[in-house]
C-alpha cells in the first residue's frame, strides 16, 4: 500500500528508457530522465537498474534543472528492496548535500554505506523538497565498474564507554558532517568538539547510520561519541533519534496517515534510546509544524544553535512549559545542530545539555538523560545547580520531591556561575514566575521558599540583559 501511494507517476520525458552503452571491458553506463511537476513536492520516486553479476562498484550522478531554487535529494536501495521498513534494502541517502556518490565493497561517499555489490535489481530514490512552478526536469548517470570482488567494509563504531565515574557531563546531541549536509569530516568535527570543552557528542545525520559505523577508526581520546539519527520527514518535521546501536537505521518514509511512527520510536526504545523532537518552530511561518503526535516523544529540543537564541527558540520553551502544566515529563534539550566548521556563528556546543549520570558512556548518559537530569546552557563556563528540601528530603534537577504535607515550605536553593554580567535568574512553576533574582557580575546564589501544594514542579531559566536565554534547567517535580 505505501508504495502505490508514495510513488509519484511522473511525465516523464524518457521513464526508465535506459540506454546501455558499452564504454571498457570493465564499465557499464545506464542513463534515465523524466519530468518532475510542482504538484510532486515531497512524492517520492524510484528508479530501478539491473546490476549484472561481476559489478564491484556503483557510481550514481544526479542533474537536474534550477538547482538551487529546485532541490532533488538522493538515495539508494540495494536487491533486497526499499519497502518501507526495509533496512536490508538501505545502502545510503545524502538528501540534497550531494548530486553523485559511490558505493563499492570497501568504501562509499559519506552517507552511504560500504559493502559488496549484488546483482539484481537496484533502486535509486529521488524527491523535491523544494520545486518551482516550472517543476523539474531531471537525469540519472549510473557507472557499473566490473572487477576482482575486495574484501568487504567491516564497521569500526566508536567505544560505547569512556570512563566509570559519576558527574555532570557536556554534550552536544544534534550535529552534523559530510555524511549529511554537514560542512566538516568527523574528525575536524571531533576536534571542535574537545576544544570547546565537550565531553560526549552524539552523531545525528540525516537519514543514514553511515557515520554510525566508523567513528572507531577516529582517535577520540576521552570524547564519547553517541550514534544517533535527524531523522528528516518529507513535510512533518525533524526528530533525533539518540543512544542507537551503530547498525542501526531508523525509516523515515511515512506520512501521518500510514500510522506507522510507533513502530520506529518502539526500535529506537529498544535500542536503549530516546526520540527527541528537534526545532518544532524552525520555519517562516512561527509555527509548530511536527506533525506527530508529541506524547508519543521523549523530549523536545528547546534551543537551537543553528542560529543565535531568536523567538522560535522562546516559542519552543513555552510549548514544552504547558506541556510540563499538563503532567506531561517531557526532557529539555539544547543543542547546537551544528553544520559549518571553524569560528563560525554555529560551533559546535553552543548550546550543550549538561547531563547528571553515573559514568561517560552511553547506557549511563542515556538513562541520566531519560530522568530528566539535565541542564542546557550557553557555553562551557557555565555552571549550575538546583536543590530542593523539605525537611530531611532532598531532590535535585529531574528528580520528584514528595510533599504530602497539606502545609509547610519547600526551600529551593540555585547557583550559577560563569554566566555573563548582571543576568537575571528565574523561578518558574505552573502557574509562571515564582521569584526573581539579579546575579552580581556572573555568579549567583538564591534562595527561595516555595508553599508546598503551590505548585507540581520547579524550574530555573537564567537570562542575559537583552532577555536572551543563558541557562535552563529540567524541572524538580513536587508531588
Amino acid at each position: 500500500m505505501f508504495i502505490k501511494r508514495v510513488k509519484f507517476i511522473l511525465v516523464l520525458t524518457q521513464l526508465l528508457l535506459c540506454s546501455i552503452v558499452l564504454h571498457a571491458q570493465d564499465s557499464l553506463r545506464l542513463n534515465s530522465s523524466g519530468f518532475i511537476p510542482a504538484e510532486g513536492l515531497f512524492k517520492l520516486v524510484y528508479v530501478p537498474f539491473t546490476v549484472p553479476e561481476g559489478v564491484t562498484e556503483i557510481q550514481v550522478k544526479e542533474t537536474y534543472s534550477d538547482k538551487g531554487k529546485n532541490v532533488l535529494n538522493l538515495g539508494i536501495y540495494g536487491p533486497e528492496g526499499y519497502e518501507l521498513g526495509n533496512t536490508a534494502g538501505f545502502r545510503g541517502w545524502s538528501g540534497g548535500a550531494k548530486t553523485e556518490f559511490f558505493i563499492n565493497a570497501v568504501e562509499a561517499s559519506t552517507g552511504y554505506v560500504p559493502g559488496r555489490i549484488k546483482a539484481g535489481t537496484w533502486n535509486i530514490l529521488i524527491y523535491p523538497s523544494t520545486i518551482t512552478a516550472e517543476g523539474i526536469d531531471w537525469q540519472l548517470d549510473v557507472t557499473l565498474i566490473k572487477g576482482v570482488e575486495k574484501e568487504s567494509f567491516k564497521a569500526s563504531p566508536a567505544p560505547e564507554v569512556v570512563n566509570n565515574k559519576q558527574g555532570w557531563y557536556r554534550g552536544d546531541l544534534h550535529m552534523h558532517t559530510f555524511h549529511s549536509d554537514g560542512k566538516r569530516t568527523q574528525q575536524k568535527l571531533l576536534q571542535e568538539a574537545k576544544a570547546n570543552g565537550l565531553d560526549f557528542i552524539v552523531s545525528t545525520e540525516h537519514n543514514t547510520n553511515s557515520a554510525s559505523l566508523d567513528w572507531g577508526q577516529y582517535k577520540t581520546d576521552k570524547l564519547l561519541v553517541i550514534n544517533g539519527e535527524e531523522v528528516t520527514t518529507t513535510a512533518f518535521g525533524h526528530w533525533n533519534a539518540i543512544g542507537l546501536n551503530p547498525t542501526t537505521w531508523i525509516e523515515w518514509r511515512y506520512t501521518l496517515e500510514d500510522n506507522v511512527i510507533a513502530t520506529y520510536l518502539n526500535q529506537v526504545k529498544a535500542d536503549g534510546g530516546l526520540a527527541i523532537i528537534n526545532h518544532p518552530f524552525y520555519n517562516e511561518e512561527r509555527i509548530n509544524n511536527f506533525g506527530f503526535d508529541v506524547d508519543l516523544f521523549d523530549g523536545i529540543e528547546v534551543w537551537n544553535g543553528h542560529a543565535k537564541w531568536n523567538q522560535l527558540d522562546d516559542m519552543a520553551v513555552k510549548w514544552w512549559d504547558n506541556l510540563l502544566r499538563q503532567g506531561k515529563k517531557k526532557i529539555a534539550i539544547a543543542a547546537s545542530d551544528s553544520h559549518t566548521p571553524g569560528l563560525s556563528d554555529n560551533p559546535v556546543g553552543s548550546p550543550q545539555t549538561v547531563v547528571q549520570a553515573q559514568a561517560l558512556s552511553r547506557k549511563q548518559i542515556m538513562a541520566g538523560l531519560r530522568a530528566g537530569k539535565a541542564y542546557l546552557a550557553q557555553g562551557k563556563d557555565i555552571n549550575l545547580s538546583l536543590t530542593a528540601k523539605l525537611g530531611p528530603a532532598t531532590a535535585g534537577i529531574g528528580d520528584t520531591l514528595a510533599t504530602t504535607s497539606p502545609s509547610g515550605e519547600v526551600q529551593v536553593l540555585f547557583a550559577v556561575k560563569g554566566a555573563p554580567a548582571n543576568c537575571v535568574a528565574t523561578l518558574i512553576g505552573e502557574e509562571g514566575v515564582l521569584a526573581t533574582e539579579k546575579a552580581k557580575g556572573g555568579s549567583l546564589n538564591a534562595s527561595w521558599r516555595v508553599a508546598t501544594g503551590s505548585t507540581k514542579y520547579i524550574r530555573v531559566e537564567v537570562r542575559n540583559m537583552q532577555g536572551d536565554m543563558v541557562a535552563l534547567t529540567n524541572p524538580i517535580w513536587l508531588l
